[in-house]
């Protein structure tokens, strides 16, 4: 299933905002599943000074990423396709070049 970052620009937002936030976009994760659209949360990373959030995802679409934001009132300022490589190891589906 294809990775998808979230890079948000969040003026304001605090880690426990934040911590709210996730807590209720994993409910509609859930949601989503149930309702045949699988989205999986692998990882968030807050840059307080910069005011920035960036999350990954694992989603069969941008789009089921977008959806989740959008319904969780999560900012996002772009969404791209990602390939996770963790521990040096080759990924799964190596994007072509």
């Amino acid at each position: 299933m294809p990775t998808y970052l979230v890079e948000r620009y969040w003026p304001g937002v605090t880690t426990r905002r934040l911590l709210e936030a996730l807590q209720k976009s994993r409910r509609l994760i859930e949601q989503m599943s149930e309702d045949g659209t699988p989205v999986r949360d692998i990882s968030c990373i807050f840059i307080p000074s910069e005011e920035v959030v960036f999350s990954v995802y694992e989603s069969p679409s941008a789009l089921a990423v977008a959806q989740l934001n959008e319904r969780a009132g999560l900012p996002v300022s772009r969404i791209v396709e990602a390939i996770a490589i963790t521990d040096g190891q080759e990924p799964a589906e190596a994007a072509p070049g």
